[in-house]
């Protein structure tokens, strides 16, 4: 909750399931600074979709849109969300959710290329941000799987999202950030650290 020192702009992720909690969450939050308020549909965890939150929400459509629509009325930040595709294989509507998301007043859309049953196995599939990104005009940033420069140049082409967000794989490699910029500007690698 202390964000002395800490680098601007200061985003702060919440999660939860009642849209009267997440509106305080957020008041809270941007009282101690927050300067962005992002809600999490996207975690797969079993002890935070078992209380109806993170990806879980995914199954509630009429939820999602009241959760979003709380939290962005209750604060003057820029709010944004990040998703997964759908709950399951056979339930994707991650299209559905940003057309939501864009009409509750979200600023941005993260999506990661998998369902919730998923988890993190197999592929992301970047087909559902790829229709995503064609049906609302709020910048839409893909996630899952991006592990390395031509990935993430892949990525953008064939879903034409705004930005892709990195995760797991920055892991023991922090540098991927420098690398990945440094190709997407010039078509080249960056020789490995020391």
């Amino acid at each position: 909750i202390d964000h002395a020192g800490e680098a601007a702009p200061v985003s702060v992720q919440i999660a939860g399931a009642d849209p009267v909690q997440m509106a305080a969450a957020a008041r809270f939050n941007v009282s101690q600074g927050a300067q962005i308020i992002d809600i999490n549909m996207g975690c797969p965890a079993k002890k935070v979709c078992n209380v109806m939150a993170g990806s879980a929400l995914l199954r509630d459509d009429s939820l999602v849109g009241r959760i979003l629509e709380g939290v962005v009325n209750a604060v003057d930040v820029p709010v944004t969300l990040k998703i997964r595709t759908g709950w399951d294989t056979e339930n994707r509507n991650g299209v559905a959710v940003a057309a939501i998301a864009e009409q509750a007043g979200i600023q941005a859309l993260t999506v990661h290329g998998r369902t919730r049953a998923c988890a993190f196995r197999g592929s992301a599939e970047h087909a559902t941000t790829r229709a995503i990104k064609a049906a609302v005009n709020i910048p839409v940033i893909a996630n899952g799987d991006i592990d390395s420069a031509e990935t993430a140049q892949a990525v953008l082409q064939y879903t034409a999202a705004d930005a892709v967000m990195i995760g797991r794989a920055a892991q023991g490699c922090p540098w991927l950030f420098r690398d990945i910029a440094h190709y997407l500007e010039t078509g080249r690698h960056l020789p490995d650290p020391e």
